[in-house]
């Protein structure tokens, strides 16, 4: 998908000829895309003129090439070299003269462009790899309408259009010399997802542990089918992982499975909670592998400052090394990878985009999780067995949102544009912002027994989704005394398969007087999947004399769950039968007197 215009310097130059470009990309719904190039050159010498072109692209998935100039097809000569496809066109004619211009097309289709993935059509678009030697550069991108409007086109397209059945994006020169064009087309992307955790207690005691399952971002929405076996609890730690605990007795082994699907939004999803001021300190912090102190790490901060000269930076300096994916490898850290740039993989792009962001400033962490791709030479995965990719994320402080970006993937697709938005096929499985090691995301979760892959991801269909559940359980007296009251919880319980935001709890009481940790309202800011939450609260008779029964209401996402409780009276039944106590052995003492007088008496 990389895209070069190149020919002999003696024929190009730029001093020697104006090149003007009208090229048009128009993608089939077979996933071919049929390129249209219109070249004028116009000589601004009278002693050169134009014999040969050629052009080099990085895909060997090239067909149906046709060339003509102003007298009829041209001679085409096509060599293929490791996914290189070199295609040479020798004119017909020999334009000579100053201001005389040559006029040629060449067409063909390239089956690397773009691709129907699950839900979502994606477009890419190399960008110009010589700007400085064409004067003039218009592009059209036409796709069919029914593709619908775009989730994201970049850059931002200078005109759009429709006519008969295709829309049409134009741009110029000075947006392609940046960075090519990335484009998708619909809602959003869904994946189905299986995996599998093994845990182990090798101890003679019992013991507790967590495990991450993939969490909500603002960029991704998490549907669970089933967790088996479910977790104790899911919590929700200061990045926004989701935490699932469990217990194992001595020696003892569990396989868990989680299923579900994830939808990935092109734009952020307002519901998504943002994160709390010391958690964004603490992604200003130095980590392993994030030598933010390191003085080189502080010298290239103060001088890029901004996030998009960060990634420039990054992109411009580190290498991909493809030798260097294989299990085991390594994980360099951020000041070893700017001291060796040459050999890098996804890893080394995170952890230097992350500490040159943090050293100027920029909050900054590491996602780690499943990236789809159809060509891992354009776009590795570099981290082996189960885990996948790895890229950064900055916090837009305008925006309020966390920002991916992918520094891996534009360099090794020769400039595609991952920053202003990387595309709807990064699949978060684990955040790390206060720690640059942990969670471990899933795939991580081995055994001494377990073999195999335990993580598997397909594209999946949109399916009618369940209204979320709750269920609400009350931990409280069953019975209290009027004018007196008690202590207890109730337990608020999310019963799958997505999150509540936001949550809002009311009470209505009769005959009951109730004390919660604020007033009438309780708003829980996130309960995951299969989570629970406790609220603590005190509750009483609303009075001193009235007894028989009260009831508490809880009204939570449109559902009502109710418990009478019990109302005693404190004088009825415990006074009273006090005075009744104390009256009978009072009686049965004047009793035992008359008696023992009458037996006196008698003797």
């Amino acid at each position: 998908m990389f895209y070069v215009l190149c020919s002999t310097p003696m024929a190009f130059a730029s001093s020697e000829f104006e090149t003007t470009y009208n090229v048009r990309y128009q993608v089939q719904a077979d996933e071919r895309v049929n390129v249209n190039q219109n070249i004028s050159l116009t000589n601004k010498l009278s002693s050169v003129y134009a014999t040969q072109y050629s052009l080099t692209l990085q895909s060997g998935r090239i067909e149906n090439i046709k060339a003509s100039d102003e007298e009829g097809p041209l001679k085409i000569e096509v060599s293929e070299n490791n996914d290189i496809t070199i295609i040479n066109l020798t004119f017909n004619q020999q334009v000579v003269g100053t201001g005389k211009t040559l006029n040629f097309n060449l067409s063909y289709d390239n089956l690397d462009l773009a691709y129907k993935n699950g839900q979502v059509w994606e477009v890419f678009i190399p960008k110009i790899a010589n700007p400085q030697e064409i004067d003039n550069f218009i592009l059209w991108l036409a796709v069919p309408a029914n593709f619908g409007n775009p989730a994201f086109i970049n850059p931002e397209p200078i005109e759009q259009k429709t006519e008969g059945n295709l829309n049409y994006f134009r741009f110029n020169k000075s947006q392609l010399a940046i960075a090519g064009v990335s484009a998708a087309f619909g809602q959003f992307q869904i994946f189905d997802f299986m995996f599998a955790y093994h845990l182990e207690n090798p101890n003679l005691v019992p013991g507790e542990t967590e495990i991450s399952f993939p969490p909500d971002t603002a960029f991704q929405q998490v549907i669970f089918k089933r967790i088996t076996p479910l977790p104790v609890n899911i919590r929700v730690d200061a990045d926004g992982n989701w935490l699932g605990k469990y217990r194992l007795g001595p020696n003892e082994k569990l396989n868990i499975t989680a299923e579900g699907k994830v939808k990935i939004f092109a734009q952020p999803q307002e519901k998504f909670l943002k994160p709390s001021l010391e958690n964004l300190k603490n992604n200003l912090l130095p980590q392993k592998y994030w030598e933010t102190e390191d003085l080189l790490i502080q010298a290239e901060a103060k001088k890029l400052a901004i996030p998009r000269a960060i990634y420039e930076f990054v992109v411009k300096t580190l290498d991909y090394d493809f030798s260097r994916v294989k299990e085991g490898v390594e994980r360099k850290g951020a000041t070893q990878a700017l001291n060796e740039p040459k050999n890098s993989i996804c890893m080394e792009f995170t952890d230097l985009f992350i500490a040159l962001a943090r050293a100027a400033g920029i909050p900054a962490r590491e996602i780690e999780g499943f990236a789809y791709t159809t060509n891992v030479k354009l776009k590795p995965l570099s981290l082996v067995a189960d885990v996948l990719h790895s890229w950064p994320e900055y916090w837009d402080e305008k925006r309020q949102i966390w920002v991916p970006v992918d520094p891996t993937w534009e360099k090794t697709t020769g400039g595609i544009n991952f920053f202003d938005k990387t595309d709807l096929n990064h699949f978060v499985f684990a955040i790390h912002g206060e720690s640059s090691i942990e969670p471990f995301p899933a795939g991580s979760y081995k055994s001494s027994s377990s073999i195999g892959k335990d993580v598997q991801v397909v594209f999946g269909r949109y399916e009618q989704e369940d209204n979320p559940k709750l269920e609400v359980d009350f931990k409280i007296p069953k019975k209290i005394f009027a004018g007196f009251g008690g202590e207890g919880e109730i337990i608020v319980k999310n019963l799958g398969q997505q999150a509540f935001y936001k949550l809002e709890l009311s009470f209505k009481t009769e005959k009951l007087n109730l004390t919660l940790p604020t007033n009438e309202k309780v708003q829980l800011a996130v309960l995951p999947p299969f989570a629970s939450q406790p609220i603590v609260l005190k509750i009483k008779s609303s009075d001193w004399w009235s007894f028989g029964r009260g009831t508490l209401s809880v009204t939570a996402n449109n559902q009502e769950f109710n418990t009478t409780i019990k109302i005693g009276s404190f004088f009825w039944q415990l006074i009273l039968p006090l005075v009744g106590i104390v009256l009978a052995i009072g009686f049965l003492a004047i009793f035992m007197v008359k008696q023992k007088q009458w037996q006196l008496k008698n003797t």
